[in-house]
């Protein structure tokens, strides 16, 4: 037998979770607190012109923002990216992770 796949996350219900915990920093159109997320699902970490990123953040270049890193990051950004200025402690629940995944992938 194979590895279990993973079931793909719900983009609507996702979309609902960033609105009630993200967009107090993170906007799609500019640069708020925290850098503008439009097509951060496969870029690069650190790499929005014009957002003054921590040097943690820098320092994972080269890692793009897939369903891996960005799972790691959203459970526990402290523990992914020790030192990172993001104050959020991260999405404890698997599911709503990946619904959050979902939805970051459709605002490309």
């Amino acid at each position: 037998m194979g590895a279990k796949k993973k079931k793909a996350g719900d983009a609507t219900k996702g979309e609902k979770i960033f609105k009630n915990l993200c967009t107090v920093c993170h906007a799609f159109t500019a640069h708020g607190t925290g850098p503008n997320l439009k097509g951060v699902y496969g870029s690069d970490p650190a790499s929005k012109e014009g957002f003054a990123y921590s040097g943690a953040l820098q320092g994972l270049k080269g890692k793009a923002w897939k369903d891996g890193t960005l799972d790691k990051y959203l459970k526990s950004p402290a523990d992914y990216a020790p030192g990172n200025a993001m104050a959020f402690a991260g999405i404890a629940n698997a599911k709503d992770r990946g619904d959050v995944i979902a939805y970051l992938k459709t605002m490309t």
